[in-house]
């Protein structure tokens, strides 16, 4: 279930490091947003890319083995985010947030 939540976390972590470049930004919200922001966006995506970390060491399995998990749902969620944007990146947020719920919820129903 971990793997799970590490990729449900992956597309907002994902999400928020795209937001950081003003190219995303242009194609997201028709802008670009001020320096501040673009750092506070970084700075979330590492957060969620860190708690997805996490969540893969905190499974129960050897390190080798939830650090090629963690690959493998990074990937998924780079190539998802990836797709988003290229195709509706008026919805990147409304998905990525979705993801960010059901993580949440895996989180405390896990618990």
């Amino acid at each position: 279930m971990s793997a799970w939540i590490a990729g449900a976390l992956a597309l907002p972590a994902f999400t928020a490091l795209s937001l950081a470049m003003e190219r995303h930004q242009d194609q997201v919200f028709g802008r670009t947003l001020a320096a501040k922001a673009s750092v506070a966006w970084r700075l979330a995506g590492i957060a969620l890319l860190s708690l997805s970390l996490a969540a893969c060491l905190a499974s129960g399995w050897s390190g080798a083995v939830a650090a090629t998990a963690w690959f493998g749902v990074l990937t998924v969620g780079a190539i998802l985010t990836g797709w988003i944007l290229a195709y509706v990146p008026r919805h990147l947020l409304r998905m990525a947030g979705a993801s960010l719920a059901v993580a949440a919820l895996a989180l405390v129903v896990r618990s």
